[in-house]
């Protein structure tokens, strides 16, 4: 009988010494060999967590992943052609589906990873849905998601384009679009979105709710139009009768009225300050004194002492920042801190959040201190 599949959200990333820390050291038998000759020239690179292993993501599916499944992308740039050093950025993508172990997995692999680059990169936790600006600038396309993952012992389903595919287009925040593949269901409908129906290159519709916005039809539309490579795209609006189209979902099933975000999205927030001891809970350091609709200077620079580990919470990011003086474990620890902090509340929950060290502060990140 299959151990029980726990959620990414349950987990605390207590990695050192546990069962999880054995299994991932036991599955890279020595030096990971996803990390040979990364970070040389400038390059984007994206790597699967399969049974604790770290396995190369095919270029052409760059931009595509699936909800049962965490993901490891390096991002390798220059600042400018003039200047030839190198900067990286790593992230740890997380599916809603994804499990504690392929969660933890990719978080200890994205230590190992900078560790592989001397310490150079910044570190970065992207949830599905909730992924940041530059996350989401290392694609041309907008993200989709998948249905299922990579085997684990539970069901998983890999979608082919030979089969029937639906598809949700929805903005979500700061205008950012994402391609959502569903199940092929009249209840997966809802009137606040559009959404694709790919039964191959030759029969595409487009199926536009009542109160899906011009971003998400435009969107929708292009998309649809790219897939069509062999028909012209058949465009619905959400009262109108096409039996062949209708003929996928069955009779089972309702369309369900608009959806709302799980998370509202924060306007205005005051932030906050927090210094991560080594062991206990965050500390309260200082706290802005009015909430702010964007990164204003608020805290004085000489809060952040270079023997300790600070999170500021600013609202829409999460930021841990760990100084030159804190102990090497801490790189790891920063990251299992931060989830324990973001589980607290459901704002947080799937917030972006980045893990600086001193030296590396970014502009976003030095814009609230003076």
């Amino acid at each position: 009988m299959p151990e029980e599949r726990v959620s990414w959200k349950d987990s605390n990333l207590a990695l050192i010494g546990s069962k999880l820390d054995h299994q991932v050291k036991e599955a890279a038998a020595g030096l990971e060999p996803a990390w040979d000759g990364i970070g040389i020239s400038v390059s984007k690179k994206i790597w699967r967590i399969e049974q604790f292993k770290v396995v190369a993501w095919p270029e052409e599916k760059y931009g595509t992943f699936h909800t049962g499944d965490s993901y490891i992308v390096l991002n390798t740039y220059q600042k400018s052609e003039d200047e030839p050093a190198l900067y990286h950025d790593v992230h740890i993508w997380i599916g809603q589906e994804s499990s504690q172990d392929e969660y933890g997995t990719a978080a200890y692999k994205m230590v190992e990873c900078d560790d592989s680059l001397h310490g150079a990169p910044v570190e970065h936790r992207e949830i599905q849905g909730f992924e940041s600006a530059l996350f989401i600038s290392y694609f041309d396309k907008p993200i989709t998601y998948l249905l299922g993952g990579v085997e684990t012992g539970f069901t998983h389903v890999e979608p082919t384009v030979a089969d029937p595919n639906l598809y949700r287009v929805r903005k979500t925040h700061k205008d950012i679009m994402t391609l959502t593949q569903l199940s092929l269901s009249k209840s997966s409908l809802n009137q606040g979105d559009s959404f694709i129906l790919y039964d191959g290159a030759e029969k595409v519709w487009v199926w536009h709710g009542a109160s899906a916005t011009g971003m998400e039809k435009f969107k929708a539309n292009t998309t649809a139009e790219s897939m069509a490579t062999e028909c012209t795209v058949s465009t619905l609006e959400s009262d109108d009768t096409d039996e062949a189209f209708w003929a996928f979902f069955g009779d089972e099933g309702e369309i369900q009225g608009p959806i709302e975000d799980e998370v509202g999205t924060v306007t205005e927030f005051a932030p906050i300050l927090y210094k991560l001891p080594g062991d206990g809970e965050p500390i309260e350091i200082a706290k802005a004194e009015n909430a702010m609709s964007s990164a204003e200077s608020c805290f004085d620079r000489s809060l952040l002492d270079d023997s300790d580990v600070f999170l500021l919470d600013c609202g829409w990011e999460l930021f841990i920042w760990i100084g030159d003086g804190a102990d090497k474990s801490e790189k790891i620890h920063g990251v299992a801190k931060g989830q324990n902090y973001s589980k607290s509340d459901p704002r947080t929950m799937s917030l972006p959040m980045t893990l600086l060290k001193a030296g590396q502060e970014s502009t976003k990140f030095d814009a609230y201190f003076n």
